[in-house]
């Protein structure tokens, strides 16, 4: 195995001081008050003998690993893929990379993520988190690193987040329906305390108040079995003509157990799906969806986290609307 190259080696190589190697390869020539050449010389030389700074040494030395760890409920979810990629991508502009891991709706595995994270020293969090992970939010504050929620947040913990307005955007959802002449709906959500699937709820029962409505929340864990087992109840009843999805998850599986059911969209039903997905462009007929602002949303999480590593008091809320996509 070939030596690694040291700061040393180019220093011999040039004929310098090991220190002036280290004010060039750190980038604080000015510092050290090292001449335009002999600045240019030292880089030449590095790359010559091709070397490759100690990254490890580096954190230690500035305190800062330059990565960040993402969280989010479940990476296979389109939703939260976009979100991902859009936290990547930002969070590259910055100099900073993004490990990623998922909770899978679950405040243990979210523990242990956070665990394993702060142990690789990042040097902030964008987290997605699930129900019943209040403590795990509130210790990595206590520990002061950055943090950003993404999607959901808890009102009762000062931290920073970027939502969805998710009540006003449901709530424009079925209104749009109302106006169209349907008069029964059907909501299926999931079984949760999270904001943003009461926010949801509580959008849909406001706007069809004075409609005939059913609203039936599900499992996360047990979701597929229980979906269908929902959907076949509500075409079993004959009553409902819009069905709601109230995640995007939930829509996908709902447009593939309608399909398989032989349900024609919108000659039987008409559906409404919260959250855009490239599922439905292969769909026989187009499907009506709120489209989040996931670009927005993963960008501004970023902006936010950045912020607080400079200055970990800064906390900053942000709310964002979503585009309805009706046909």
């Amino acid at each position: 195995m070939a030596k690694k190259v040291s700061l040393k080696d180019i220093a011999q190589h040039l004929g310098v001081s090991t220190a002036l190697v280290s004010y060039v390869i750190s980038g604080n020539e000015e510092k050290g008050r090292v001449g335009k050449e002999t600045a240019m010389r030292i880089k030449q030389a590095a790359l010559e003998l091709n070397y490759k700074p100690n990254h490890i040494a580096q954190s230690l030395k500035s305190g800062k690993t330059n990565t960040i760890g993402l969280i989010v409920a479940d990476i296979s979810n389109p939703f939260f893929a976009s979100i991902a990629r859009g936290v990547e991508d930002e969070s590259s502009q910055f100099g900073l990379t993004t490990i990623m891991g998922s909770s899978d709706e679950s405040p243990e595995k979210l523990k242990k993520l956070v665990d394993v994270f702060i142990k690789r020293q990042v040097d902030g969090f964008i987290i997605s988190p699930p129900e019943n992970s209040e403590e795990t939010i509130e210790y990595i504050m206590s520990l002061g690193i950055p943090l950003c929620l993404i999607d959901r947040h808890f009102k009762h913990i000062n931290s920073s987040y970027v939502i969805t307005d998710n009540y006003q955007s449901m709530f424009a959802g079925v209104k749009n329906l109302i106006e169209k002449g349907f008069k029964h709906l059907s909501l299926i959500s999931y079984n949760t305390q999270l904001q943003h699937m009461i926010d949801r709820k509580a959008g849909f029962k406001d706007a069809a108040k004075d409609m005939v409505t059913d609203v039936f929340e599900i499992d996360y864990a047990n979701q597929h079995q229980e979906l269908k087992s929902v959907v076949y109840e509500i075409l079993d009843g004959q009553k409902t003509d819009v069905m709601v999805f109230a995640t995007n998850t939930l829509s996908v599986a709902g447009l593939k157990i309608l399909t398989q059911r032989g349900v024609q969209i919108p000659k039987d039903l008409e559906v409404l799906c919260f959250d855009a997905s490239e599922v439905y462009d292969f769909f026989y007929h187009p499907i009506s969806h709120v489209k989040q602002p996931t670009d927005v949303l993963a960008k501004e999480s970023v902006r936010i986290l950045v912020n607080q590593m400079k200055d970990i008091e800064r906390k900053e809320g942000l709310v964002f609307n979503s585009n309805l996509v009706s046909y």
